[in-house]
């Protein structure tokens, strides 16, 4: 643990409770764990003081590492480089300058062994693609061809990750080139070049998933600029690109549709004209979403 640049200890309460379950021999109540095996059979020694010291993890201790780190906010330094894996920006605020230049902050709900691995060794293995991190607010990636495979360098961290983002990049500091998703996803992206890939209307969700949404979650071409659709207070998620056949077995994305022609000012018959001709391949084109609380579909419709 960091506090205004000093490490300081963790609470051993929390450290026992996740190293414990692990721990392949029988811990008294009176000494620390000192030895953890992961469920894929990689093991590693414990070493405690004010911090937790894991002697060369393999991929299932890894995760491990990530459950201490999400339950106490702990950072994690990297000991081949001078930086660290935070996962807030409380936790980023607190670490010493020289660890802090460098770090990658990683939320709690992203931090696995996989993320951490990402970023110890961030170029994939040759002809093999790593894990792409989850996406709440757009899941289904490889449906809607957002994310790519590619052998292609980020234009933000410079590595070749195996896949790459195809959607719309926006901001002042757009780098020349494409992104990595794992810089969509850990918000590097929008820390090093003030990027965002989505519009999200003020005060329809709450600032947390407005913030996720805008920032971290990759977007998709459109022909017009329109907010992020939200419902039961959360924002939905992105199923993909849809036409009146796609359309037709869902009468509630339908009726979204028919109050936002009605706000455009629309007569019935233009609106029913409209939505016959929707085109998931041309234009005009509408893109499906779903409320991620109760399922409720929604649509958006937007035409050259």
């Amino acid at each position: 643990m960091f506090r205004d640049g000093d490490v300081v200890p963790m609470d051993a309460s929390v450290v026992r409770k996740v190293l414990e379950p692990h721990a392949p021999y029988d811990v008294s109540d009176d000494e620390p764990v000192e030895w953890v095996r992961a469920a894929d059979g990689s093991d590693a020694e414990v070493y405690t003081g004010h911090g937790v010291y894991l002697d060369r993890p393999g991929p299932g201790v890894l995760d491990i590492i990530a459950e201490l780190a999400s339950r106490t906010g702990a950072a994690i330094p990297l000991l081949s480089e001078p930086t660290a894996i935070v996962t807030g920006e409380e936790g980023l605020r607190h670490l010493s300058e020289d660890l802090r230049a460098g770090a990658v902050v990683v939320p709690p709900a992203l931090l696995t062994g996989q993320a951490i691995a990402q970023v110890l060794r961030p170029r994939p293995e040759p002809r093999q693609r790593p894990m792409l991190p989850p996406f709440p607010y757009h899941p289904d990636l490889m449906t809607t061809g957002s994310i790519v495979a590619a052998d292609e360098t980020c234009a933000c961290c410079g590595h070749d990750q195996g896949w790459i983002y195809t959607g719309p990049v926006h901001g002042e500091d757009v780098p020349e080139g494409r992104l990595c998703p794992y810089c969509i996803a850990y918000g590097t992206a929008a820390k090093r070049h003030g990027a965002f890939f989505n519009e999200v209307e003020a005060r329809r969700m709450p600032e947390e998933a407005a913030a996720l949404i805008r920032e971290r979650t990759p977007g998709f071409a459109t022909w017009q600029d329109w907010g992020w659709p939200a419902h039961c207070g959360d924002g939905a998620e992105f199923l993909g690109v849809v036409g009146a056949k796609e359309l037709a077995p869902h009468p509630d994305p339908l009726d979204h549709l028919r109050l936002r022609c009605a706000e455009w000012g629309w007569e019935s018959g233009a609106t029913e004209e409209f939505l016959a001709a929707l085109n998931k391949d041309g234009q005009p084109t509408a893109y499906l979403f779903r409320c991620r609380a109760c399922g409720t579909r929604l649509a958006e419709a937007d035409f050259t």
